[in-house]
């Protein structure tokens, strides 16, 4: 979240919550988690239509929590028909159809594409999800959809992808990750940073998260799995200008990595990275290893 300006919807929120901070830190944990289980809306454009009207649609049913089994709803879409199958991870606030241009390359060159509205995004069920749903989802749809050919993620999509790859049973042959946050405790600590929330908040912010999912966010921190994630090849884009994830940790961890094939590139920021031609002639070549 380095360099990220908070946008006007969210200043008044941080105005409140930073005043209450330090006073109140046990509800100001609770209120603040609450904010950050909740995803932002997503603007579909006709382009997107589109490609959802060109979609096969379905409906999963998949458990919620590992300790919760009651059934949620999840859409999924698919493009093509082939024995290669790919499954693609939107990041927090998107949706698959963000990927249209990587879609449309990979249908052309033979692939069969699956994505999904993750939990509380799109026509899939909830109001407000996590990281920990997220990866008890992703655990659930490879098991379904598998065996697949490749993951491509996106963001906190392929933060989760390679979180369930490392702390999960499942595997798959090839994970490319875009733009990839590495830690969720970090990510709560720039957000708090950026809403000027005194640190007092952070004990009672991780001992909520301990009793509602009952994991510890230090868990979700993929500086913890050097060498763990089940992916025979990885992929990793990743670009300088990125006001979302930082360039140095990214650069830091990769060479820790040596199996992972990293790609940087300079002024594409966080999102565009997903439809500028040379990263997806890139992630092509890389499937096609």
């Amino acid at each position: 979240m380095q360099h990220q300006v908070l946008p006007l919807s969210l200043r008044m929120t941080a105005f409140l919550l930073s005043g209450m901070s330090k006073p109140f830190p046990g509800l100001t944990a609770r209120l603040f988690y609450r904010l950050y289980c909740t995803p932002p809306g997503t603007k579909i454009r006709s382009s997107h239509l589109e490609l959802r009207s060109a979609a096969q649609l379905d409906h999963l049913t998949v458990t919620r929590y590992p300790f919760d089994e009651r059934p949620m709803t999840i859409t999924t879409y698919r493009w093509g028909s082939a024995d290669k199958k790919i499954l693609l991870l939107h990041g927090w606030g998107g949706s698959p159809f963000h990927f249209k241009k990587l879609i449309d390359t990979l249908v052309k060159q033979g692939y069969e594409v699956v994505a999904y509205d993750a939990p509380a995004h799109g026509d899939s069920d909830g109001k407000r999800t996590n990281l920990v749903q997220w990866s008890h989802v992703l655990e659930q749809v490879i098991v379904r959809e598998g065996p697949l050919y490749a993951i491509i993620g996106h963001s906190l999509g392929g933060l989760n992808a390679a979180l369930t790859l490392s702390r999960r049973t499942v595997q798959v042959p090839r994970l490319v990750m875009l733009s990839c946050a590495l830690s969720a405790p970090v990510f709560f600590n720039e957000a708090l940073q950026l809403f000027r929330i005194h640190p007092v908040v952070m004990p009672p912010l991780r001992q909520l998260i301990h009793k509602r999912l009952r994991e510890d966010l230090e868990e979700l921190d993929l500086h913890r799995y050097i060498n763990q994630i089940k992916a025979e090849k990885i992929f990793f884009a990743y670009d300088t200008t990125d006001t979302l994830v930082d360039e140095k940790e990214v650069t830091a961890y990769v060479e820790q990595y040596p199996s992972i094939h990293a790609m940087r590139i300079t002024g594409e920021g966080h999102f565009r990275i997903m439809r500028q031609e040379p990263v997806i002639r890139e992630v092509m070549q890389f499937l096609e290893k």
